[in-house]
Formats: structure tokens, C-alpha cells, sequence
């Protein structure tokens, strides 16, 4: 099954804005656009939405 940003932005709680932000950054599993919009699909009932990183991991505070 396929939504838009709109249904996705409910399923996930967050606001449409962020949606198409994540999309931009290819951040949504399988979302494509077809003209102008965009076309998310579900798995097990909700879009897959990769983590970010935050930067390199650090390593000289590591303990040893």
C-alpha cells in the first residue's frame, strides 16, 4: 500500500514539513515521487524511516 507525505506525517507524528524533509534526504525506505509528489510506502502498516547521524563518532574520549 502507497500514501502520500500528508498520511505519512499522521502515521509517524510529526508534521508534513518533516516528512518531505526526510524524503529529500532519501531517508524514507522505497519513497518515490511521480511528478510532483511524492509516494511512501508502508511496511507492516508504517513508513521505514532510516536514523541520522549525528557527525563523526568520536573516539578520543573513548575509555580503554
Amino acid at each position: 500500500m502507497m500514501i502520500s507525505t500528508a498520511q505519512a506525517a499522521e502515521l509517524l507524528g510529526v508534521s508534513a514539513t518533516r516528512v518531505r524533509y526526510l524524503l529529500g534526504k532519501g531517508r524514507v525506505k522505497g519513497a518515490y515521487k511521480v511528478g510532483r509528489t511524492w509516494v511512501i510506502p508502508l511496511f507492516d502498516g508504517m513508513p521505514v524511516v532510516t536514523p541520522g547521524t549525528r557527525g563523526p563518532k568520536r573516539n578520543w574520549s573513548k575509555r580503554t
